[in-house]
């Protein structure tokens, strides 16, 4: 069952344009790399543009598990933790409802 991962990433002012480009960067790898990342979409807030949403498709858990493992995804982490303000994730599967 594919499980989904939405994050909002609050990015410093004076480092928008860096942050823009290096997180559109490991969109791009994480999904050329990751066999088991189904999706990887980046969205930036049209009210506060220092706002990210990301919406994330991972086969299983097994897949979110080997991403966040992920030399590329720990180089991500590294190279944007001075600009990222603050950080909040959720977890996803789909809801199927009860049949009558």
């Amino acid at each position: 069952m594919a499980l989904v991962h939405t994050a909002h990433l609050t990015c410093r002012q004076d480092a928008l344009e860096l942050f823009k480009r290096r997180l559109e960067q490991h969109a791009q790898i994480t999904l050329d790399a990751e066999s088991g990342c189904h999706r990887f979409d980046v969205y930036q807030s049209s009210e506060n543009p220092a706002l990210f949403f990301l919406f994330e498709v991972y086969a299983d858990q097994a897949a979110l598990d080997l991403h966040r493992a992920s030399p590329h995804y720990l180089k991500f982490r590294a190279d944007t933790a001075d600009w990222v303000s603050e950080r909040k994730w959720w977890f996803w599967r789909a809801f199927e409802p009860r049949q009558s």
